[in-house]
């Protein structure tokens, strides 16, 4: 047979046909991504973390670490941490569950974003150990696009979880400037160049020690209101470290508030300085304290009150004639801006008109 005598030729071309589809085979794997394709347990005790290495887009990072039993930020710089926002983190990672695989392949990793350009890196740490590293990326139907380690795939957690790292670092600092009960304060004074008002607690009500004369139709429950702000006040942000005193408006504050609490011989005295270069926002300090807070308009208005703030408020006008009545039950209805108002007047009176007209 013809075959026989060719068929040392015949075994060389199936050789070399079977080495290439093997070389073809094994470069196609390589160029796979190593992963399993397994969907990991990720398994964190929050009680064991001790360390948050948390580096946003950009190199914006900040380290969270236990401080004497409290957490405390620790890098770039060293400030009280705001213990809610870190509980938040440690839960969303205590509750952290990988659902599926959304990808393999590493051209995926910037849509998903999940690269390095985009993604929230987090480091978890019990001591010097290292629990976990993850890449956080996109939130869609209802998963949180993450790598794990060194896997190469992309997977799904679900819930949002990026939201709980992708944080600033003043979000991440306790900007709380004061956290006191107002039950518990006995004096508050305020002195502005709107005038001082100091008032003493009795009872449930007030009694005013400064600017009695000022207030005319006096309402305790007015000071309570005031109250309130400066006992649970909270900073919007904090002054650059380069900020001086002088710049702040600190070495002569424009004004301050004082309170005294029960059972306690130390004031808390917040003092109020100059505008920041961001419209609306001032410079504040607690007096003893070296960080300079950022606080809004409307909280520095609140600080600075005038003999109005605590005067009785005065009844609204009755609405024009041919208005709706007030809902039942007491409730007000959301006052309208001044030209709304008119507009509607004016509509009112015309129908009237075209009533009147009528036969």
């Amino acid at each position: 047979m013809e075959w026989r005598k060719n068929r040392i030729a015949i075994g060389a071309v199936a050789f070399f046909i079977l080495l290439g589809l093997t070389l073809w085979a094994v470069s196609s794997r390589d160029r796979q991504p190593s992963g399993s394709g397994e969907i990991p347990s990720v398994e964190l005790d929050k009680a064991a973390i001790t360390t948050l290495e948390i580096t946003r887009p950009e190199n914006q990072r900040v380290v969270l670490s236990v401080v004497d039993g409290v957490w405390r930020v620790t890098e770039p710089l060293d400030a009280a941490a705001d213990q809610n926002n870190v509980e938040s983190a440690l839960n969303r990672l205590a509750d952290l569950s990988v659902t599926r695989v959304v990808a393999t392949k590493p051209e995926n990793y910037a849509r998903l974003q999940v690269d390095d350009a985009s993604a929230v890196q987090v480091i978890v740490k019990a001591g010097e150990d290292t629990l976990a590293r993850l890449m956080v990326g996109k939130y869609g139907n209802g998963m949180t696009m993450v790598r794990i380690d060194d896997r190469t795939e992309v997977f799904g957690a679900s819930g949002s979880l990026r939201y709980a790292f992708d944080r600033e670092l003043k979000v991440w600092r306790d900007r709380q400037v004061v956290s006191v009960e107002a039950a518990n304060v006995q004096t508050i004074r305020f002195e502005s160049p709107n005038g001082t008002f100091h008032f003493q607690r009795e009872g449930e009500g007030w009694t005013a020690l400064e600017g009695q004369d000022d207030l005319g139709a006096f309402d305790p429950k007015q000071v309570t209101g005031n109250l309130s702000t400066v006992a649970r006040l909270t900073a919007s942000d904090f002054a650059p470290d380069e900020t001086s005193e002088a710049r702040a408006g600190l070495t002569e504050p424009k004004a301050t508030v004082t309170m005294t609490l029960a059972a306690d011989p130390n004031a808390i005295v917040l003092e109020l300085g100059d505008s920041t270069e961001q419209a609306g926002e001032l410079y504040l300090r607690r007096r003893g304290e070296s960080t300079i807070y950022v606080i809004s308009q409307y909280l520095a208005d609140r600080l600075q009150p005038d003999a109005n703030a605590f005067q009785t408020p005065e009844a609204p006008p009755a609405p024009p004639q041919g208005m709706p009545p007030a809902p039942p039950g007491g409730q007000q209805q959301p006052q309208l801006p001044p030209e709304v108002m008119r507009q509607l007047q004016e509509q009112i009176r015309a129908q009237q008109a075209q009533q009147q007209q009528q036969p």
